[in-house]
């Protein structure tokens, strides 16, 4: 029975490994970086329901004295946003916006589909709908998901 268990777990580490490797190397361990949200975002907005928000940056390099975001955000900040299909637990898509300068307002993005057992997709040629979007969030350097305060 221990073996069986054992060999179910090697297979499940081995596929979320090669789905996690079907994205950048860069955001490859996204889930263990900073978690913005405290609670799933269900609410409307240009991305589906069941998401989380990720930055590669720890609380207190994130976060001022007054509990907001140190903004503008430096140069190398990245932020990742997931979603979870509701039935199948399984990451759906993966959103990514990545700082390309200290300048507001500067970003790289990048759009992940689940195609299978991989992801697909990259670095976004053309980002006018996301720059266009995320322009309304100019007071928060374009991210529109605020600190969850704990």
């Amino acid at each position: 029975m221990k073996k069986w268990m054992a060999l179910v777990g090697l297979l499940f580490v081995g596929a979320v490994l090669g789905q996690v490797s079907s994205l950048a190397e860069n955001i490859r361990n996204y889930a263990s970086w900073t978690r913005v949200n405290v609670n799933k975002i269900n609410t409307a907005g240009a991305h589906p329901l069941g998401k989380d928000v990720y930055v590669n940056l720890t609380p207190d390099r994130l976060l001022g004295a007054n509990g907001n975001y140190k903004l503008p955000f430096g140069q190398g900040t990245i932020f990742v946003k997931e979603r979870v299909d509701p039935q199948s637990l399984q990451v759906t898509n993966v959103w990514v916006m990545q700082k390309r300068s200290n300048t507001a307002g500067d970003w790289a993005w990048a759009a992940y589909e689940r195609k299978g057992d991989t992801f697909q997709g990259g670095t976004l040629a053309n980002p006018a709908m996301c720059v266009d979007c995320h322009r309304q969030a100019s007071a928060s350097d374009q991210v529109f998901t605020p600190w969850g305060r704990r």
